[in-house]
């Protein structure tokens, strides 16, 4: 199938990556991206088109990027009055999907949510959630890659709230244990710290070098803490847990 792909950063580009493998002709759009978007493009074997081109050729839409891009880039690609599956595969809020949703009217809408690391074929496996009416026709595309596809409802939501769920869990962890570090650097007891890794639920514990590791990826995933914190609200849940841990996220940047 011919897919466009909006746009290829550290995770869409190892996405796109696999449907090339998978014999599909994958499309990007160069204008206005960065030289490291190129290069991740071009290792991909991403074919390179102007916008408009690549949208009106394209069968399938995947939309991966920062959350706070897809509402936009689902504006752009509706103005041109695609009809084609439109897979959005960023972590949304329902407000935000349902945004998303009415931004591309004429396309068959497909929910979506990745849990895991870049598929590489690793030892941790990548999972494509998916919803919708067409999720099972989107997850046959990725049949036989790295990416493991997981249809878990019929209605766009149910593959962001798998997605959220996890990046709640997972992320807020993360965001816990920069906080500890920055506590105890604070009180020059890190080495202390350090030694609890080996308890049972001290993973997290293991490298103080954490905030900075993570420093690079701030800038995504406080948006995306933004989106947890509404998503918990909908649900009737403590969206300010998500906003207090947001603020990690903007320290770091």
């Amino acid at each position: 199938m011919r897919i466009a792909v909006f746009h290829p950063g550290a995770m869409g580009s190892k996405l796109a990556a696999q449907l090339v493998v998978a014999g599909h002709e994958v499309h990007w759009v160069p204008e206005g991206r960065s030289e490291a978007s190129r290069a991740r493009a071009e290792e991909a074997g991403l074919i390179s088109t102007p916008f408009a081109q690549a949208v009106e050729r394209a069968e399938v839409v995947l939309c991966s990027c920062a959350p706070q891009g897809a509402v936009d880039v689902a504006k752009q690609v509706g103005s041109q009055g695609f009809s084609g599956l439109y897979v959005e595969a960023n972590p949304l809020s329902p407000t935000s999907l349902r945004e998303a949703r009415s931004a591309v009217p004429d396309a068959t809408f497909v929910d979506a949510g990745v849990v895991g690391p870049p598929p590489t074929g690793g030892p941790s496996p990548t999972h494509l959630m998916l919803s919708g009416t067409a999720a099972g026709e989107v997850a046959a595309l990725w049949d036989g890659t790295a990416v493991t596809s997981m249809v878990v409802g019929t209605e766009p939501g149910a593959a962001s709230a798998a997605k959220s769920s996890y990046a709640l869990y997972n992320k807020g962890k993360a965001a816990l244990a920069v906080l500890a570090f920055q506590l105890a650097e604070k009180h020059g007891v890190t080495e202390a710290l350090v030694a609890q890794q080996t308890r049972a639920d001290g993973g997290s514990l293991k490298d103080p070098s954490l905030p900075e590791q993570l420093r690079s990826v701030a800038w995504r995933w406080g948006p995306e803490f933004d989106e947890l914190a509404e998503t918990l609200d909908n649900a009737g849940l403590e969206g300010d847990a998500a906003r207090a841990l947001r603020q990690v996220w903007t320290k770091l940047t």
